[in-house]
Order: C-alpha cells, then structure tokens, then sequence
C-alpha cells in the first residue's frame, strides 16, 4: 500500500532545484516518520500532481534519492519506489566507497582514514567485550585469523573478517557500518607485502580474550597494540600524502 504522503510546507522555495527540492521533502517525510523503511510511495502520476512537477523533473530526483540508497526501484506489474531499510551493511558499502574515492583522489590521505580506524577499532573492542553475546563469541573464535593458511590473500580476508566481527559485537550500528566501510577502503589500499604476514595477526588473539571476559580495558588495549603495528608498517606518523599504492 502506498504511504499517505503530503507535500511539507516548505517544498517550492527557491533554495534548490526543483529536483532537489523534491528529493529533500522525500528525505524530510522519512526523517519525521511520514514515512518508514519499507513503505512504498505513490505512483509517479500521483507524485507529480503532489508537487506539480513534470514526470523528468520527478525522475531525476528519484534517481538521485536510488543513488543515494534512499529508495529502492522495484520492476513488475505491481513496482514502484519503496523506501529503503537502512541497515548498517548498506551504510558501510555507501561510506566505504566515499572513502575509497576520496583516498584515490586524494582529497583524504591515508593518515587521517587510519587515525579514524584506530580510534573506532579501539571503541569497538571495548564495546564488544561489554556487549557481546555467547553467539558472538562462537562468530568471533572462529574468525580468528591463522597464519598458517594457504595464501596471503586469505590471511588479509580473514583479518578483516575478524575485525568485522568484532564490531558486529559491539549491537552498535554506526560502529559496525564505519568499520565497515574503513574494511572497505582498506582492502583496496593496504599496499601489504607478504612479509608482514605476521604482524596481520599479532595480538588478536588478546583481543578475543579481551572480549572472552569482558574485560573492556583488555579488549581495547590490545587491539591497539594490534593496529600500532600497522602504523609502523606504513610509516603513517611520517607519511604527509595519501594512501600506498593500490595491490
């Protein structure tokens, strides 16, 4: 069923274009609960009588509003827009990528998305180990990365894997969509050689136990120790421009 929608006051001044304004009314009515994650909007033909618009007006700001991962399209006989979930993995693809391109255009350096992910790895850890579940626990002993597997690709997936775990831990969604997302970025910068396979693992296992007894202090000291090594790795107190080259 479509939403009982109404046009906010405020839509029709002179402020943005006409398919922005559009496009912020839509984000306005989401944001006051007119409008829930997974309600599906009216017609097109409905829409452009709301706001008396043109039917590409009206489409370019559901094009920009899809863009944004606001509004999903659905196709079919019975499609439409219907209003995103807004979960905390569709968070972290949208930021990762953001990130991702800001550190290849370098308009944000790598130092800056590292002193973020320490800060939110650290938080992370202490949160987890407040929060966690016995269910978590189990997730989180088994992505504990082991230096012994086959490749070094699989010991960097397996890193990150850990550290999403962790932070799924924490049933905090904004700590798990950003460490999503600074995952994200990482992974196509790392610039790590093989040869420090041993420093990807070093204290994790701290970390776990950290997490095991709830000892939040434990937990968040170790997993910086953990990504110290990192630091040393890419020099990142002495580096003054952007990311290491891309694997």
């Amino acid at each position: 069923m479509s939403a009982n929608f109404t046009v906010p006051a405020r839509f029709g001044q002179p402020i943005k274009s006409a398919p922005q304004q559009i496009a912020s009314a839509i984000k306005e009515s989401i944001v006051d609960g007119t409008l829930a994650p997974g309600t599906r909007l009216p017609t097109e033909q409905e829409l452009t009588e709301l706001f008396g618009v043109s039917r590409p007006t009206l489409r370019e700001a559901l094009k920009e509003l899809r863009a944004a991962q606001v509004l999903i399209a659905e196709r079919g006989r019975n499609g439409g827009y219907r209003v995103a979930e807004f979960s905390p993995r569709s968070l972290a693809a949208t930021v990762g990528e953001f990130v991702s391109l800001s550190i290849a255009a370098r308009t944000t350096t790598y130092r800056q998305l590292f002193e973020v992910r320490l800060a939110l790895e650290v938080l992370a850890a202490q949160s987890a180990a407040r929060n966690r579940t016995d269910a978590d626990l189990e997730r989180l002993e088994a992505a504990l990365p082991r230096p012994d597997v086959d490749s070094f690709e699989k010991l960097l997936r397996d890193d990150i894997g850990f550290h999403r775990a962790v932070a799924d831990a924490s049933h905090n969604p904004l700590i798990i969509a950003y460490i999503g997302a600074s995952s994200i970025a990482f992974q196509r910068f790392s610039g790590l050689e093989e040869s420090y396979s041993e420093g990807i693992v070093a204290h994790l296992d701290e970390v776990f136990a950290g997490v095991r007894d709830r000892d939040a202090d434990r937990a968040g000291q170790a997993m910086d120790v953990h990504l110290r090594y990192f630091a040393d790795f890419y020099g990142t107190a002495d580096r003054e421009h952007g990311a290491p080259p891309a694997r």
